[in-house]
């Protein structure tokens, strides 16, 4: 559906940004300027109707931007055009890709108003080159052109994200290529990097004469074939990935086939889920030989027993028995993957031991065992370790050993209903980036996760709560199960009670900031935070849980204030580029530029540094040496936002098993099953305890799935 929003007003424009392009049509009093630019996940047009000189009224179509964030901001944008006559305008907090590319898209149609812009349909041929800045880095790439037709697509170089953002560099020279079309679907869960490789292209496009409306075209998703399988798993993460093994073996995780079709549909361009981004490390809970090695185990009935004596207020709800018998499988799910490829270190230092918190108090009963690469020893893991190695390991190791093992691994593959048969489930309807179609099957597993990376989906159950939290953009089919289970009349367990995290990020986005080497920038950067209201309102160097609920109280954003001294301006270059970050000689330049009260801010900067200089916060008891004082300009602010990262726990139940069952207890759904943090409404500590992703206890519980639908099956 296209959103459009017109407005009347006054006075015109110049100079923008490039990368734009566009076409025009008249009428007899006014004439009419069309522009078009990349967004983040689509291409946005600016309508502009033009009297004489005057704007007077203004279109966007930003229909095709992420949902609640890049496809609201038309409004809004419109009326700061017609306001200033200009593009030179602010756009929207929270969606700067999208903003940005409106901006430059109003000014395309000002340049052609202007006379700016060749109307010539033609290309002048050549090789083209240009860069734009990805999640982390920028992104070049050379493209060949002729006249009519791109010939080629090279990314020259690209520094970004490792393994994730290697996923839209395989894949969208190729989109683009097929389509003649920078209107091409980004690939999902790496969006940042997709759209660099758009608006690289489409700034060649535009280097070559190109009307860039004439080149982006969104394909149309068309109706393909059916398919049948035997067992169809939903979700390519952690437990995803070990239940389709487990279903693909004659036994647990053996080394002979099943001789079942098992097939994995996974919504992001690549496997591994939230795994692939986290720099997460294995927890081993008990019974391997590495537990073995650090002489710390505990048992699996002792865990469980611990488990159910930690959560009495689930006592109704907890399966003792399921939960033994996933965490029976933890020996073999660790030692089955090490047979196959999976390297864990266990016969050297990168071994540590983990304090968890048992009814006892602290106590440590779980290795901390690394993942790593076998080959350049790259890992994850605590003392300053480097993140780069570990879930990005995990990803393509377990990509490979489940593709070795004759799994269909189909990425970028979203599952959007279940297809149900009475009370049976019989299939699943999915869509790619080309075509719509049914898989059916004998058995399907729902390991779509948790959903406390979904915003969406928190904020419906909990909006007092988690109202303006940001999502994971992995998060792309994660709340499925729970959607389904619900929409059938099924219940999920009780959300309200179950709230795991929440943190405070550096920007608006989770892949930008969250995941990669920003988190740490903002660990290092001490600052004061303050409401969009000017003032303080929390001990500033506390970035955990309760300062992020307080940013999500206040409207989920907030920002940090310091001056040139400070160690965080050597970021800002980096932050402003994402529209994060803002500098002026004066605070009140910079209030202005917030749009927060000036003589707040002045009055909240004052006490703070007087605070400082006392040696002691009287407000919020902030460390004096986590106080960075505000007094030498030029000064900066950087946004804030909050972020769920833990989220909370929505989860289906499941009997036994692992069938699923609309309610605790209840009667299975024929054929259903989940597991991981999808279907952990009846052991959900299983999966909420240890480091990193709780990796084990989705693994434990995919492998004892993917067991349970085998066996099923052979009867």
């Amino acid at each position: 559906m296209r959103k459009a929003v017109a407005f009347a007003a006054l006075a015109l424009s110049a100079a923008m940004l490039t990368s734009c392009a566009g076409s025009k049509t008249e009428t007899a009093d006014t004439k009419t300027y069309t522009g078009s630019a990349t967004g983040m996940d689509s291409v946005v047009t600016a309508t502009l109707t033009m009297e004489g000189d005057k704007i007077t009224n203004v279109e966007i179509d930003v229909s095709g931007e992420t949902d609640g964030i890049g496809n609201k901001v038309g409004d809004e944008i419109a009326q700061q055009v017609l306001d200033a006559q200009s593009a030179e305008v602010d756009g929207v907090a929270g969606a700067t890709v999208t903003s940005n590319a409106v901006k430059e898209a109003v000014q395309s149609a000002l340049d052609q108003a202007a006379g700016k812009t060749s109307e010539s349909g033609e290309l002048k041929p050549g090789t083209y080159t240009a860069t734009a800045h990805g999640a982390k880095h920028d992104i070049t790439v050379e493209v060949d052109l002729s006249k009519d037709k791109i010939e080629d697509i090279r990314v020259t170089e690209a520094n970004d994200s490792p393994f994730v953002s290697e996923t839209a560099i395989a894949k969208m020279p190729a989109r683009i290529l097929e389509n003649q079309s920078v209107g091409v679907d980004a690939v999902t869960g790496a969006t940042f990097t997709s759209s660099a490789i758009r608006n690289a292209v489409s700034d060649c496009l535009t280097q070559a004469g190109a009307n860039l409306a004439d080149w982006s075209a969104k394909p149309e998703i068309t109706q393909g074939e059916d398919e049948n399988v035997d067992v169809l798993v939903v979700g390519g993460g952690t437990s995803g990935l070990t239940a389709a093994l487990a279903a693909k073996t004659d036994s647990t995780l053996s080394d002979v086939d099943s001789g079942l079709n098992v097939m994995v549909v996974e919504a992001n361009g690549y496997a591994g889920g939230n795994m692939a981004i986290c720099g997460g490390y294995i927890a081993s809970y008990f019974g391997t030989s590495l537990n073995d090695y650090t002489g710390n185990s505990i048992q699996p009935d002792a865990l469980v027993d611990s488990l159910l004596d930690l959560y009495p207020q689930y006592s109704d709800v907890l399966d003792g028995n399921l939960m033994y018998n996933i965490a029976d499988l933890t020996d073999d799910t660790l030692n089955g993957l090490m047979a196959r490829g999976f390297y864990l270190t266990g016969s050297d230092a990168y071994i540590g031991k983990s304090s968890r918190i048992s009814k006892d108090g602290p106590t440590e009963y779980t290795s901390s065992t690394v993942i790593a690469n076998k080959e350049t020893g790259e890992r994850s893991g605590d003392n300053g370790y480097d993140v780069y190695g570990g879930g990005a390991y995990f990803a393509q190791t377990m990509t490979d050993i489940v593709e070795k093992a004759g799994v269909d691994l189909r990425c970028e593959t979203k599952a959007t209903e279940l297809i149900m048969d009475g009370d049976d489930c019989i299939g699943v309807k999915v869509q790619d980036h080309e075509k719509s179609y049914n898989i059916y099957a004998k058995k399907v597993i729902l390991a779509t996760g948790y959903a406390g990376f979904d915003a969406e989906t928190i904020a419906s159950y909990l909006p007092e709560e988690y109202g303006n939290v940001i999502g994971a953009e992995t998060a792309a089919n994660q709340s499925f199960a729970q959607k389904q289970v619900t929409a059938l009349g099924g219940d999920v367990n009780d959300v309200h009670e179950t709230i795991s995290d929440g943190h405070i990020i550096l920007g608006y986005n989770s892949v930008l900031a969250h995941f990669g080497e920003e988190r740490k920038l903002y660990n290092e950067m001490n600052g004061m935070l303050v409401s969009t209201e000017g003032t303080r309102f929390t001990d500033d160097s506390d970035r955990g849980h309760d300062t992020a609920m307080k940013v999500m109280e206040l409207g989920g954003k907030c920002y940090m204030i310091f001056d040139s001294t400070h160690d965080g301006v050597k970021y800002v270059d980096f932050l402003a580029q994402n529209g994060l970050a803002w500098t002026s000689d004066t605070i009140e330049g910079l209030a202005e530029q917030i749009g927060v009260p000036a003589d707040a801010l002045e009055q909240t900067i004052e006490t703070y540094n007087s605070d400082y200089e006392a040696g002691a916060d009287s407000t919020f008891g902030t460390p004096v040496e986590k106080m960075a004082p505000v007094k030498t300009a030029p000064y900066y602010a950087v946004q804030i936002n909050t972020i769920s990262t833990g989220g909370i726990d929505i989860a289906v139940y499941t009997d036994e098993n692992m069938n699923v069952t609309l309610t605790k207890g209840g009667k299975p759904i024929g054929n259903l099953y989940a597991c991981g943090g999808a279907g952990s409404g009846s052991y959900f500590p299983l999966c909420n305890i240890g480091l990193g992703s709780h990796v084990v206890g989705c693994m434990s519980s995919g492998v004892y799935a993917g067991n349970c639908v085998r066996e099923s099956l052979a009867q």
